[in-house]
């Protein structure tokens, strides 16, 4: 990509690339806070003196 002479296509293209690069991280975040939230259940439920 020449800095002098930006396409349309190409801002366009970038923008796209970023937004899905952004997207792609906030998944992989709300992934880890759901798995670590359902590993502190599971210890939280076999350590609980109310369940056998």
């Amino acid at each position: 990509m020449d800095i002098r002479g930006i396409d349309i296509a190409q801002i366009v293209d970038l923008g796209t690339q970023v937004a899905n690069c952004g997207a792609i991280r906030a998944l992989e975040q709300v992934a880890d806070g759901t798995y670590e939230y359902t590993v502190a259940i599971v210890v939280i439920a076999k350590n609980s003196p109310l369940l056998p």
